[in-house]
């Protein structure tokens, strides 16, 4: 990426983050755009028009002085009021004015890009080929590209066809969007010739083509059939896309929802990607195996930290909540390190005191668990142990006492310990054995604690529930933003819960929000805090955001999905910034 790129979006640097555009015509949605998460904005004349009741297409009327009108609405209501990149969107259909004078109006006007809209991509046929031969077509709005590019500002390319795509690299390009025509979506839609399966078809060749001649362009896709965030998520997933654009789909098609709900919606997939993207490159025999799913730094660590742990033999004190799959992994490990033995199971708050017979052996004719060889024996609530237990299994596995059956405990078990964490009903283990099971401690963190997770988790819940189906259902953007919201006191059950109480009762592909809603004011108050999302402050928002994150910034601004400049500024202006 060059380094304006760099300096405009840092967050992109990482090659994991979705990127989203709003072309925008009015101060107030332009904020609001911002405050749900864009990462810039474009001042287009399309844009004004769609607040003043006109259709998009008005756009290409000759009705005014195209520039003049959208830098007067875009220097009072956005240029100097919003926290991200602003690009201009300059029409050189005006043979009066130069390319080379529209570049440096914007570039003093303090734009931090240029984009070629209104466009001559939107004309076709004898009428377009005149434009060309009159001089005023795509080829002087690629100049046009050209000459902002060597002033320095980021340069915002429309195109349709291969031809026109080509001509915007040579020009050099900094961001090229493929326009898929006027938005079908709303009651001033435009009809469509093709499918959501064939603009993603199209969308991915038409990037691969992109990137095989310039790397570091970063590519767009807008219009056409995409009018809502499960469409956008599908074709950027299939096309490896950098990012969406959104014009009516943010200002126009949502007339039950505000646009910072709207373009949050958009940011919510930025979750699903990086789920996407982390669950395939940790799709191992661990991750199957332990039935552990996620994309977070925990997860990713927890894998890394089984695959080393399972063939080494050394016994195992697994810690955590109830409800975050503390047997499953116990199971898991006995699985991968391919022990010969059984999987023997005690549940130490359910035996009481007969817990030593059946560890150790009682009498001649009773058969100890650890004396079992090549097994794994799992102890559950291991806290329960009466202390005496606890230190006669400290000295099991420091001295390698001789069994009954005369196998010493190298040779003979392994022992996994599963226990909650102190001060949340687990007491601590007698020093002496948490000391001997301090090399292959595996510590669980909350649900609440690791939200990026939620995504991968849904799927995986949604993939058993609609187990046998020819297709499994899905959640709608809204409907993981509710989610998100959630502190899951419950951890994976009560989410597991939910998800499946509201998909039978939802008939269609997609469970949205309000289904999901209803399944959790439904489920057991006592198994999942009812904190549905409402309306906070920007204050609030961020202060939530950085206890979420321990006040880690980097963490926190991907977490909210804004960039580090972004978080910073909005820091600054509550306060929380000195």
């Amino acid at each position: 990426m060059t380094q304006v790129l760099q300096t405009a979006f840092p967050r992109q640097q990482g090659g994991d983050t979705l990127l989203v555009g709003g072309a925008i015509g009015i101060g107030m949605t332009a904020e609001a755009a911002v405050r749900g998460g864009a990462d810039f904005l474009l001042a287009l004349n399309a844009g004004r028009y769609r607040v003043m009741g006109a259709p998009s297409v008005s756009a290409m009327l000759p009705i005014g002085d195209s520039n003049s009108f959208t830098d007067n609405f875009a220097r009072r209501e956005i240029l100097d009021r919003v926290s991200v990149p602003v690009f201009f969107g300059a029409s050189c259909f005006d043979p009066a004015r130069s390319p080379e004078a529209l570049v440096a109006q914007v570039s003093e006007a303090g734009y931090h890009g240029m984009a070629n809209f209104p466009s001559a991509i939107h004309f076709d046929g004898r009428f377009r080929q005149l434009l060309e031969d009159a001089g005023i077509g795509f080829e002087r709005e690629a100049q046009m590209l050209a000459l902002a590019r060597k002033a320095g500002l980021i340069t915002f390319g429309y195109a349709k066809t291969r031809t026109e795509i080509s001509r915007l690299v040579d020009a050099g390009a900094s961001m090229i969007c493929l326009n898929f025509g006027w938005n079908a979506g709303g009651v001033l839609s435009v009809a469509q010739s093709f499918t959501i399966s064939e603009a993603a078809d199209r969308a991915r060749r038409i990037f691969a083509s992109i990137r095989a001649r310039a790397p570091e362009t970063l590519c767009f896709f807008e219009g056409g059939p995409i009018i809502s965030p499960d469409d956008m998520f599908r074709v950027c997933a299939e096309a490896r896309a950098d990012g969406y654009v959104g014009g009516s789909t943010l200002d126009r098609v949502p007339l039950e929802h505000s646009v910072t709900e709207r373009t949050s919606a958009f940011k919510a997939f930025e979750f699903l990607k990086q789920s996407e993207s982390a669950q395939s490159r940790a799709l191992s025999r661990v991750a199957r195996i332990t039935g552990v799913v996620g994309q977070s730094e925990f997860v990713m660590a927890v894998l890394d930290r089984v695959s080393r742990l399972a063939p080494t033999g050394l016994p195992i004190l697994i810690r955590g909540e109830a409800g975050l799959g503390r047997g499953a992994l116990a199971r898991g490990l006995h699985a991968l390190a391919e022990r010969q033995g059984p999987l023997l199971s005690l549940r130490a708050p359910e035996v009481g005191e007969a817990a030593e017979d059946i560890l150790f052996g009682a009498g001649p004719t009773r058969r100890a668990m650890l004396a079992r060889l090549g097994a794994t024996v799992v102890i559950e609530g291991a806290h329960a142990l009466a202390p005496h237990v606890q230190l006669r299994l400290a000295e099991w596995l420091e001295q390698g006492e001789l069994l009954p059956t005369g196998l010493r405990a190298t040779e003979s078990a392994r022992l996994i310990l599963i226990k909650q964490p102190e001060g949340a009903g687990g007491a601590a283990l007698e020093p002496a054995l948490a000391q001997r099971l301090e090399p292959g401690r595996i510590d669980m963190t909350p649900l609440r604690d690791r939200p990026e997770d939620i995504p991968a988790i849904a799927r995986h819940i949604l993939s058993l529930v609609d187990a046998g189906q020819a297709q499994h259902r899905q959640i709608s953007a809204a409907g993981y933003r509710m989610l998100l919201a959630q502190a899951w006191p419950g951890n994976t059950p009560a989410l597991r819960s939910v998800i499946a109480r509201a998909a039978v009762n939802t008939k269609g592909p997609v469970i949205g929000s309000t289904a999901l809603a209803a399944a959790i004011r439904d489920l057991d108050p006592g198994a999942v805090e009812v904190d549905l999302p409402q309306q906070m402050t920007e204050r609030d928002w961020l202060l939530d955001g950085l206890r979420r994150n321990r006040f880690r910034r980097g963490d926190t601004a991907a977490f909210l999905g804004v960039s580090r400049k972004t978080l910073y500024n909005k820091m600054r202006r509550e306060g929380l910034l000195e």
